[in-house]
């Protein structure tokens, strides 16, 4: 209730120190679930069913051409523990829309982002219970592609801890049948006075492609291949930056909301320091899948899925997830859900 009681308040201030004649009451609602069923055998990713939804609705005001502040609640529930046991996260941002810019600041919801991050980057589990971004986020979208810069602060200087973000961005540039384009993040992991040490860990991603979707009768049909290179240094314990690298190969083909998507990642353990035997860093520093930390220089992803409803206001898909991590199998059943509702949807025309 105190959560909401601050939204309500801030609300009204905005409507009071806003020019009415030129304010818009700006609204969205969204709701999220997926359920996530993961059977593995590996050694390097463990079992477990993670199962819940959240919903985010948002309230702020609209000025100028593109202008809004909005303010909102985060509510997280995880189904079978005590009804919205994770705390209600707060969300408060300016944000600027226009046709070729977009730009949010303050803490906003992480799918705004627009960028094909690989999942070395984000993993399943990232993407939707780190569902917000603190800090800011700049996105460029043109004729032909688009580029976004973002940063993420998570810890702050205290008694007891020290500073940790994550500067990341994504690009890409199209032409009718033939695309590049980049990932890259910069995650500064310094952990608890006492404990862990200082941990740089830069991920970068340059890929190119071949797009024949507008060639073909199919919903979609591209083969990617990137590079995935890694500069990581654990200045207390190594004093030394060491450098993991490794081939990517996407392809994916779909027809009739049937698809199939498979990841083939050939190279190194890009993870490391994830249970060094000095200190176990684990996901609290690396987002991504943990298989990418293969030690048989092997990762396969192979994803067959329906993707019945893909619409700007709702989506669903049902996926099955095959992982392979050079020694053994593993197997994910995977139900996204998403609605999406704002006042744009109920304007009369």
């Amino acid at each position: 209730m105190k959560t909401v009681s601050i939204v309500i308040f801030c609300t009204l201030a905005l409507f009071v120190f806003t020019d009415a004649s030129a304010q818009r009451f700006l609204w969205n609602a969204r709701f999220d679930s997926q359920f996530d069923n993961r059977e593995y055998k590996s050694e390097i990713n463990w079992p477990q069913t993670l199962f819940g939804a959240r919903l985010t609705p948002e309230i702020g005001i609209g000025w100028g051409n593109g202008n809004g502040m909005m303010i909102g609640v985060d509510l997280m529930a995880d189904f079978g523990a005590k009804t919205f046991n994770t705390d209600p996260e707060l969300l408060f941002y300016y944000q600027y829309d226009s046709k070729r810019f977009k730009a949010y600041a303050g803490v906003f919801p992480r799918h705004k982002l627009m960028g094909g991050y690989s999942n070395a980057f984000f993993s399943d589990s990232v993407r939707f219970y780190d569902a917000n971004l603190d800090g800011l986020l700049l996105q460029y979208v043109g004729g032909r592609g688009y580029v976004e810069v973002a940063c993420d602060w998570n810890s702050m200087l205290s008694q007891t801890t020290r500073e940790k973000f994550m500067l990341f961005s994504s690009g890409r540039v199209n032409t009718p049948v033939f695309y590049a384009g980049y990932n890259v993040s910069m995650y500064h992991h310094a952990g608890t006075v006492d404990e862990d040490g200082v941990v740089d860990n830069v991920l970068l991603n340059p890929y190119i492609g071949v797009d024949l979707t507008r060639k073909l009768p199919l919903d979609s049909l591209y083969l990617q291949a990137g590079w995935m290179q890694a500069f990581q240094n654990d200045r207390k314990y190594v004093g030394e930056y060491v450098s993991p690298h490794g081939v990517q190969i996407e392809l994916r083909v779909e027809k009739w909301k049937f698809g199939v998507f498979n990841t083939a990642y050939i190279g190194k353990n890009l993870m490391p320091y994830y249970d060094a035997p000095y200190f176990d860093y684990g996901h609290g520093l690396y987002f991504g899948e943990p298989f990418y930390r293969t030690n048989s220089n092997i990762y396969d992803r192979l994803e067959l899925y329906w993707h019945p409803i893909r619409k700007e206001s709702m989506n669903l898909r049902v996926a099955s997830i095959h992982h392979y991590d050079g020694k053994k199998w593993g197997w994910q059943q995977m139900v996204t859900f998403w609605v999406n509702i704002n006042e744009k949807m109920f304007r009369k025309r």
